[in-house]
């Protein structure tokens, strides 16, 4: 199977269009169509549902069909060993694991693996990071991405190394009533404008959940999944954020509580592919993921 036009059709399932496919490409869209039409042919499917213009011209669109999603899952991982072979002869040439790529949601990455990439530790290549949402980590497994820091529990098939917990903390302006103390209870805490994330955060399912434990009432809140933002708005003075943010100058952290229980923090993890030829430096790069969130979060 000719890996290049594999690559052409998983870039026109991850586009919205064939010419912006092609644009990714950086080839024509005609050259496109081409190259799917001999995808087909060499795996003996049909593939693609292709649309007309309106005035009956030649095709002006390609999608896929059920038969190319069903093809996906195996054409993903194809094209993710193919790389991962690339890569590791690469690196048996030069004898170095000189770059990883390590896929993340947008938080983590700017508030745990970005501070990390800064600290630029011995024994570990330079990373370079991928935004992913929440529940769709492991994907990035069959792309690009070496490893992700997910807050999913991972499958058993895959390799990980467990790196605690990113604490989900209300924080406040100094200037605040609660600033004084180091938790607030969550049937107090959800009087005042609350700056949340949405829905496809772990962050937030996990306060919902101890909002509906604690039979507290969700007042007035403004939902954002940038944690800047979130972390703006209370500088602001204009909510409360609720986020998993580690450190932030000019803000008081507080535990969440609600009697004697507490909210517990997101469970994060590291996770690559067993037989990664990078193995040994993702578990270095878990050990330093580990101390840098435990010594963030303790001190």
């Amino acid at each position: 199977m000719d890996i290049q036009r594999v690559k052409y059709f998983l870039t026109l399932a991850d586009s919205p269009t064939v010419t912006a496919a092609a644009s990714k490409l950086g080839i024509t869209q005609p050259a496109l169509s081409r190259q799917l039409r001999r995808f087909e042919k060499e795996v003996g499917l049909e593939l693609l549902e292709r649309g007309t213009g309106a005035t009956g011209s030649p095709a002006t669109s390609l999608r896929l069909n059920d038969t190319a999603r069903s093809l996906l899952p195996s054409c993903r991982r194809l094209y993710a060993e193919n790389r991962s072979t690339e890569r590791a002869a690469e690196v048996l040439r030069q004898g170095v694991v000189e770059r990883l790529i390590i896929a993340a949601t947008q938080t983590t990455i700017s508030t745990i693996v970005a501070p990390l990439i800064a600290t630029a530790q011995e024994g570990i290549p330079v990373i370079t990071t991928q935004p992913i949402e929440h529940y769709a980590a492991f994907n990035a497994l069959e792309g690009n991405a070496d490893a992700v820091v997910s807050p999913l529990p991972p499958r058993d098939d895959l390799c990980f190394h467990a790196l605690g917990q990113a604490p989900i903390r209300a924080w406040v302006p100094p200037n605040c009533a609660l600033a004084g103390r180091d938790n607030v209870d969550i049937a107090q805490l959800s009087q005042h404008r609350l700056a949340l994330p949405s829905h496809r955060s772990v962050s937030r399912t996990l306060f919902d959940a101890f909002l509906g434990t604690a039979s507290a009432p969700l007042g007035e809140m403004i939902e954002c999944d940038d944690t800047a933002t979130l972390l703006a708005l209370a500088k602001a003075e204009k909510a409360l954020a609720i986020c998993t943010a580690i450190a932030e100058a000019n803000l008081v952290p507080l535990k969440i509580t609600a009697g004697d229980e507490s909210l517990q923090g997101v469970p994060l993890y590291l996770v690559w592919n067993p037989g990664h030829f990078a193995s040994a430096q993702l578990e270095k790069l878990g050990d330093a993921l580990q101390n840098y969130i435990a010594a963030a979060t303790t001190s």
